[in-house]
């Protein structure tokens, strides 16, 4: 037969009391937090699960961060190369225009100064950064202008006799390196945003001779827009019209593919903005269901503990008064 002391009594009447106040506190402490985890014994298995939650909300933050700033740059670069197009067709159709060889000299010194101010927008355009970066010299971020220049000559066919001419000209060779600065957009996944100058507009190499008499013909775009602008200072372009305006086609061209390589960048973005917008919407979800607490059932839980705890302070009080008469019966 076990005996009852008051000890036993007294120990029992204390515990009932300190898990209520227990279950109190941690009522007023969820409300005050709004979590249901405040401590790792609130709940173990749930405090596992929030850490795994917020490491992937952290990661997904840098993800989305990198994704954000890329997008920024490839459309910037989009934006860029519209503007590229833009002066180039204005080149070309330039060039089309002052093609007829009834041009007066002063006509063809006017449009060779329009050509000048083209080039100055193309290399402005190469020249573009994003916070102090330029984005078309691949990772080479921090060479202020893509192409360097030197000079070269150009000696057209000639259909008449006597001495050719050689024509000088800049020829741009691109600065920058074919190695593009890429971002982190998922755990498995780099992506370049932007493409390089040399993709967009060409290089030439620089000549290998500085004679006047040694020939070089032109590809890179701004290469060609140089002899273009030359052979209408010396009133030669007529003679060598097709040339140029093949030249600055192929510059179309190669800028329009540069183009579409940017828009397929900026989809992928796009997409991938989209992604993380909906996962990260449903690890919020996860984790607000594992941490946060219901504040009008926890404050009625507050309250009814409140009420508990109240009765078995009353109960306790009668239990005490009671206890040695109890036990002077019972023994």
């Amino acid at each position: 037969m076990i005996q009852i002391t008051s000890n036993m009594i007294y120990n029992n009447i204390n515990n009932q009391l300190d898990n209520e106040s227990v279950s109190i506190y941690n009522l007023e402490d969820q409300i005050s937090t709004g979590l249901q985890i405040n401590q790792p014994q609130d709940n173990p298995a749930g405090q596992v699960n929030v850490l795994s939650y917020q490491n992937s909300l952290s990661n997904l933050t840098q993800y989305t961060s990198n994704v954000n700033q890329a997008s920024e740059i490839s459309a910037l670069a989009s934006s860029t190369a519209s503007n590229a197009i833009s002066v180039v067709n204005t080149a070309k159709t330039l060039a089309l225009q002052m093609a007829n060889g009834t041009n007066s000299t002063a006509n063809n010194q006017a449009a060779a100064n329009q050509v000048g101010q083209l080039i100055n927008e193309i290399q402005q355009i190469a020249g573009t950064n994003y916070n102090g970066e330029n984005i078309f010299t691949g990772e080479d971020t921090s060479i202020p202008s893509a192409y360097t220049s030197s000079t070269a000559y150009y000696t057209p066919p000639s259909s008449t006799s006597g001495a050719p001419v050689h024509i000088p000209y800049s020829v741009y060779t691109y600065a920058g390196n074919n190695v593009q600065q890429k971002y982190q957009i998922t755990q498995d996944e780099t992506l370049a945003p932007s493409v390089t100058a040399d993709e967009m507009f060409g290089s030439d190499n620089p000549p290998v001779s500085t004679s006047s008499s040694t020939s070089t013909t032109p590809t890179a775009l701004l290469s060609v827009l140089s002899l273009f602008q030359s052979e209408l200072k010396s009133n030669n372009y007529a003679k060598n019209s097709s040339l140029i305006i093949n030249g600055l086609s192929n510059g179309l061209s190669r800028l329009t593919a540069a183009q579409a390589t940017i828009g397929t960048k900026q989809e992928r973005l796009t997409e991938q903005t989209t992604s993380y917008q909906t996962v990260n919407a449903n690890i919020q979800q996860l984790l607000g269901d594992t941490q946060d607490v219901n504040i009008a059932q926890a404050t009625t839980n507050l309250t009814q503990a409140q009420t508990t705890y109240q009765a078995t302070l009353a109960m306790s009080s009668e239990i005490t008064q009671l206890t040695p008469m109890l036990l002077k019966y019972l023994g």
